[in-house]
C-alpha cells in the first residue's frame, strides 16, 4: 500500500512538473501549431534587435557619451588620473571601473569604441539571462523564464535602442545588479548570500552608479522580514563600497567623490518627458507590472519584486529630471517591469488548465511581444531596412567629416567627441560638462571665447549651423551662447553634411586669399 501511494505521488509530481515547467521544446512536441507562438516571439526579438545590434559595428556616433567614454578609456590606458579636479574643461562624473575594463580589453583588440560596444551587447544579453533566472526562481515556470529573458532583450531593443550596443557602461552595470538580485533570491535571503549580493551590487555601482533601486529594494525587504539581516547587509555593503571608494581615490585621483557628486541642473518637465517617452510606449507591460506588484506584495517570497518596482519608480522619477539624464534614468523601472511581467504571465496562464493553459500561455506572450511594435513605431524603426540604411549613411557622413577635421592643423573644438577622437585631435574640451560648470559659475566661458577670438582651434565641429544652435538654445545645450557667438564671428563654414557642420578660422581664409593674390 505504501509503495502504491508513493508511486501515485511520484506520478502526480511528474505530471505537475511537466505541465507547470512546459518549455518551448515541450510545447512544440505537443503539436505543430504550438511552434507558431515561440517562433513569433523569437521573430519579434530578431526584428527589434537587427538594427541596434548591426549598428554597434558601424563607425558612427550613436550618442554624445560615446566619444567621452572613449577618451576616458584612453586616459585609463595611459595610466593618467581621471579625477584630478572637481571642475575642469574635461571632467569625469562616472565611476572608473568601466574605463579600466575597456582599457585592459583594448590591449587585445586595439580598439576602445568597439570593445565597449561589445561589452554593452554582452551586458544586455546577460541581463536577459539573469531576468530569466529570477523569474524561474519566483515562479518555478521554465517557459515564463525563457520568454522573460527574451522579452527583456526585445524591450530594450525596441524602447531604448540608442543604449543597445552603445559605448556606455549602463548595460554591463545592470547585469551585475540583476546578478546580485538573483544571488539574494537564490540564497534564501540569508547567510553568505547577503555578502555575495552586496559585493555584486558594489561591483555594479563601480561600473555605473545610478541603479540604487536594487540595493534599496533588498534592504527594505530585509527590514520587513529580518532586521538583523538587514543590518548585516547594510554594514557589509557599506564596508565594500568604502573600500572601493578608497581604492579608486588612490588610483585615479583624490577628487573622485566630489566629481561623482557635482550638482546638475534639474527640471520636473524633463523628468516627465523621460518617464512618458519610456513608459507610454510600454503601457500594457507597465500596467500588468503594477497590477502584479499589488499581488506580489501579499506574498513574502515575491514581495521584493514589488519593492523593486516601487523603489525604481521613486528613484527614477527623481533622478531622470537631472540635466543630461535621458531614458537610461528609467532603466531600473524597465527591468522591474519585465520581471513582474514574467510573474504575470505565469499567474494569468494558471487560470486555465490542460490544452487551454498552453493556448493561454501562447496568447499572453504573443500579445506582449506584439506590443513592442508600438515603441518601434515611436522610434521610427518599424522598417528595419530603412533604419539600416540610415546607419550606413551615417557611417559614410561620419567618415567624411572626420577626414575633413583631420586635415585641419592644431586642436579642434568638437561637439562630437567621437569624431574628434577619430580625427586624431587631443581631448581639450568636454562640451556637456564644461557648459554645465559654466552655468554653475565654476568655469569662465571667456577663456574659451578668447581662444576662439585668437582662432587657436584649427576647426570647430557642431551638430548643426551656429545660427540654428543659437536660435534653439536650451539649458542643456552643449555650448554657452557667448561661445556660439564667438564661433559665428570668428569662424566660417568649411564643410557641411547631414552629420554636422565644420567651421574654420576666418584668418585662415584671409591668409589663403593673400597667398593666392601673391602667386605669379
Amino acid at each position: 500500500m505504501m509503495k502504491a501511494k508513493r508511486r501515485q505521488i511520484q506520478t502526480m509530481h511528474a505530471a505537475n512538473a511537466q505541465e507547470d515547467s512546459l518549455a518551448p521544446a515541450g510545447a512544440i512536441a505537443a503539436g505543430p501549431w504550438r511552434l507558431a507562438w515561440p517562433a513569433l516571439c523569437v521573430a519579434i526579438l530578431l526584428w527589434t534587435a537587427a538594427y541596434p545590434f548591426s549598428r554597434a559595428f558601424r563607425l558612427l556616433q550613436i550618442t554624445y557619451n560615446e566619444g567621452w567614454n572613449v577618451y576616458n578609456a584612453q586616459r585609463a590606458a595611459l595610466h593618467l588620473p581621471l579625477y584630478t579636479s572637481t571642475y575642469g574643461w574635461t571632467a569625469v562624473n562616472y565611476p572608473a571601473l568601466s574605463f579600466h575594463l575597456v582599457a585592459w580589453l583594448s590591449q587585445f583588440t586595439s580598439e576602445y569604441l568597439f570593445t565597449a560596444r561589445i561589452l554593452s551587447l554582452a551586458g544586455l544579453c546577460l541581463c536577459g539571462v539573469f531576468a530569466g533566472l529570477i523569474v524561474n526562481l519566483t515562479t518555478r515556470s521554465k517557459w515564463a523564464a525563457w520568454f522573460s529573458g527574451l522579452f527583456l532583450v526585445a524591450v530594450f531593443c525596441a524602447d531604448a535602442n540608442t543604449f543597445v550596443g552603445m559605448d556606455d557602461p549602463q548595460m554591463l552595470a545592470q547585469a551585475f545588479f540583476l546578478a546580485g538580485f538573483y544571488a539574494y533570491l537564490r540564497g534564501g535571503r540569508k547567510g553568505c548570500a547577503l555578502e555575495a549580493t552586496a559585493l555584486l551590487f558594489v561591483v555594479g555601482g563601480n561600473i555605473k552608479h545610478n541603479l540604487i533601486e536594487f540595493p534599496l529594494a533588498v534592504l527594505l525587504d530585509l527590514l520587513l522580514t529580518a532586521p538583523r539581516r538587514a543590518a548585516r547587509f547594510a554594514a557589509g555593503g557599506a564596508l565594500m563600497a568604502a573600500i572601493s571608494v578608497g581604492l579608486t581615490s588612490r588610483i585615479d585621483g583624490t577628487a573622485y567623490v566630489s566629481c561623482l557628486l557635482t550638482p546638475r541642473g534639474y527640471s520636473l518637465a524633463h523628468a516627465a518627458t523621460n518617464l512618458s517617452a519610456t513608459l507610454l510606449p510600454l503601457l500594457l507591460p507597465t500596467a500588468a507590472a503594477f497590477w502584479m506588484a499589488r499581488l506580489c506584495w501579499k506574498t513574502p517570497a515575491r514581495r521584493v519584486l514589488a519593492l523593486l518596482l516601487c523603489c525604481a519608480l521613486a528613484v527614477d522619477a527623481f533622478f531622470s529630471g537631472g540635466r543630461g539624464v535621458t531614458i537610461n534614468g528609467i532603466f531600473g523601472m524597465m527591468l522591474a517591469i519585465v520581471l513582474l511581467n514574467g510573474v504575470f504571465w505565469t499567474e494569468f496562464s494558471s487560470l486555465a488548465t490542460g490544452r487551454l493553459k498552453v493556448l493561454t500561455q501562447a496568447s499572453v506572450c504573443a500579445i506582449f511581444f506584439l506590443w513592442l511594435a508600438i515603441p518601434m513605431a515611436t522610434a521610427h524603426n518599424l522598417r528595419t531596412d530603412k533604419a539600416l540604411a540610415r546607419s550606413r549613411a551615417g557611417e559614410q557622413n561620419f567618415a567624411l567629416e572626420a577626414a575633413y577635421v583631420r586635415q585641419q592643423p592644431g586642436p579642434a573644438l568638437c561637439e562630437s567627441l567621437l569624431l574628434c577622437y577619430y580625427a586624431g585631435k587631443p581631448y581639450v574640451y568636454d562640451p556637456f560638462n564644461a557648459t554645465r560648470f559654466i552655468y554653475l559659475g565654476r568655469l569662465d566661458a571667456s577663456v574659451i571665447v578668447n581662444r576662439l577670438r585668437n582662432q587657436e582651434y584649427g576647426a570647430v565641429q557642431l551638430s548643426a549651423s551656429v545660427e540654428q544652435l543659437i536660435a534653439r538654445h536650451r539649458a542643456d545645450s552643449h555650448f554657452a551662447p557667448s561661445i556660439l557667438r564667438a564661433i559665428q564671428q570668428d569662424y566660417r563654414v568649411g564643410f557641411t553634411n547631414e552629420n554636422g557642420v565644420v567651421y574654420l578660422p576666418r584668418k585662415l581664409e584671409a591668409i589663403r586669399r593673400e597667398q593666392g593674390a601673391s602667386a605669379p
